[in-house]
């Protein structure tokens, strides 16, 4: 066919199946839909167990909670240990990949991420192969460029949906933002493919419908021009998000992220709205998920930290082990709850940057009004109602020198007098605290290092609660594995304050695990409910032995390394057939 006569088909729809991207857009969604039917479906039945349990086991003794402690079915068990625990490959999960002590090759995903992953991943290049082959190359083509675009849009809205804080589906479907974290590092990649490959397509039809010159200069056109920047902004965004470059310069890796990002995503608009083409409403939705994410973020700093009160100040104390304590005061009060998590902003330290930090701490103080200075009686209802409800919230975190923020932050104070300052700062939250323990019989907590002020809140919620008779928990164990004795010193403050609550002997135990002590001398435990020893426990050995006196249903929990979490996750898993198991694992990794 003489080159006039051919029709063109790197332009517009031209030779794009239109009602097959609309079939494959719906089985797209529905995909997804299923995914989080499941979760949710899951999920209900875990919370209405959870109640109900919870429910019975309130004013139930130990032996009255013996129902609750044994599998009534070996579905469930069974499901956990090869599928929902399993990790993908024998032990390792958490613990890092490393080549060196410099390149860290990121973790692997569980059994259970693996496999929606790989659903979703060969879903989308099905979806991209599947064309009408009788036609004119060309034409196969133009399908080919129709429907990877159309996916790569489609993908857009999950994929900015799950890097959001804000994340709806994180509350609805109680599942961390940090697997949300490993399902949008592999959508960005789909994207980024799906993106590649209908430029790629679009390229190869205009050369073989003309020639190379041809193709480059029809991309001074606005809307090809556009399309291309989006796409070279996202191929520069995966070439700069490999785990050994994000993980040594993670700081610098995430402004880039972001900027290009935003490259992106105006680049795309721009291709869309110039040509009025029928997906542009696609990415309006994706731009409304960012700015949504966005001004939820500022709001939460701006409500927490700003009122007539003032604003949030930021004691800083250097602790012994190169860590410091970072206490909050801030203006509003403070709704705690165990298992969140903030992220902190020092300006004068590293400007606009946040991290985020497990809340290890939280209290209400009272405020003193000028009334109260003055000493002036209430002399009305409502005066007597605000003196005894107006408080500050106070919240602490421990931060453990590394590099980046958290060696400037040390540094600091270690060179403060009294190795103290006071900054003006904010926190964005609170995040996470997904998991309950209040229907447990027995919790055994695991915590290495800096992992400790995860648990903390939770020993003393469970302690309040089984003291005021309102959680199920008649056995708690914390094991917490540390280098050294100074490093106690961290939540020594809270931990006083824990073991001088009501009942606390009679649930609590405590076994701390030194790994370098710097004298045999140092390891002496203070009582028989804080036992302290050398070296590093066993997780089957210490989980074994509470499991024969367990109480009611249990829960398994773990903060710290990779290489402590896999341990527990594998001494958890072979016991979950015999006892009635739970494990929870808090991690947060990037």
């Amino acid at each position: 066919m003489p080159a006039q006569e051919r029709p063109d088909y790197t332009a517009g729809l031209a030779g794009v199946n239109q009602d097959q991207n609309y079939l494959f857009r719906d089985t797209l969604w529905a995909t997804l839909g299923l995914f989080c039917a499941v979760i949710l479906c899951l999920r209900f039945a875990q919370m209405f167990n959870a109640h109900l349990r919870h429910l019975f086991s309130l004013t139930a003794d130990s032996k009255q909670q013996q129902f609750w402690s044994t599998n009534h079915a070996p579905l469930w068990p069974n499901l956990k240990i090869h599928f929902l625990y399993a990790p993908l490959w024998r032990k390792r999960h958490n613990r890092e990949m490393r080549l060196s002590t410099a390149i860290n090759m990121g973790t692997l995903p569980s059994r259970f991420h693996t496999t929606i992953l790989l659903i979703y991943v060969f879903s989308n290049i099905a979806y991209s192969c599947i064309l009408d082959y009788s036609q004119p190359r060309s034409a196969v083509i133009a399908e080919f460029r129709g429907r990877t675009g159309v996916l790569a849009l489609i993908n857009m809205i999950p994929l900015v949906m799950l890097a959001g804080r804000n994340n709806p589906l994180i509350a609805i479907l109680r599942v961390s933002f940090d697997t949300y974290n490993l399902l949008h590092r592999w959508m960005g990649r789909i994207v980024v493919a799906e993106s590649l490959a209908h430029t790629l397509a679009w390229a190869s039809n205009k050369i073989l419908n003309s020639s190379w010159e041809e193709m480059l200069h029809s991309l001074k056109k606005p809307y090809l021009l556009s399309g291309a920047i989006g796409t070279a902004a996202m191929v520069l965004i995966m070439i700069q998000s490999p785990s050994p470059i994000r993980h040594a310069f993670y700081e610098t890796f995430l402004h880039i992220h972001i900027l290009l990002a935003l490259v992106a995503i105006i680049g795309v608009w721009v291709h869309l709205d110039l040509p009025k083409l029928p997906p542009l409403h696609y990415i309006w939705v994706v731009m409304l998920l960012w700015a949504f994410d966005r001004i939820a973020r500022l709001w939460r700093i701006l409500y927490r930290n700003i009122s007539r009160r003032g604003s949030t100040m930021v004691s800083v104390q250097a602790l012994p082990g190169e860590a410091c304590r970072v206490t909050l005061n801030m203006p509003r009060p403070w709704t705690f709850k165990p298992g969140c998590h903030v992220y902190l902003y020092l300006p004068s330290i590293t400007l606009w940057q946040s991290h985020p930090f497990s809340v290890a701490w939280g209290e209400k103080v009272p405020v003193l009004s000028q009334d109260d200075e003055n000493e002036k009686l209430p002399s009305t209802v409502r005066d007597l109602q605000l003196s005894t409800t107006r408080s500050r919230g106070t919240i602490s975190l421990v931060v453990h020198k590394r590099t980046g923020m958290t060696a400037k932050l040390y540094d600091r104070a270690a060179i403060s007098p009294n190795g103290c300052f006071t900054v003006r700062g904010f926190v964005e939250g609170p995040y996470g605290g997904l998991e309950s323990l209040h229907s447990y019989g027995t919790v055994v907590m695991f915590a290495g290092g800096i992992g400790i002020t995860h648990q903390v809140p939770h020993i003393r919620d469970l302690v309040q609660g089984y003291s005021n008779r309102t959680v199920a928990a008649r056995k708690v164990v914390l094991v917490w594995i540390v280098k050294t004795t100074e490093h106690l010193e961290w939540v020594r403050p809270w931990m006083d304050v824990i073991l001088q609550l009501p009942g606390r002997r009679e649930i609590l135990k405590i076994l701390l695990f030194i790994t370098k002590p710097r004298s045999p001398r140092e390891v002496v435990s203070p009582s028989a409910t804080v036992q302290m020893y050398p070296g590093r426990p066993n997780a089957q050995v210490v989980l074994d032995k509470e499991i024969e006196d367990r109480v009611g249903a249990m829960a398994v929990t773990v903060c710290g390394p990779g290489a402590l979490a896999d341990s527990v996750r594998d001494a958890a898993r072979k016991r979950v057939d015999i006892a009635s198991l739970d494990f929870i694992e808090e991690s947060f990794t990037w």
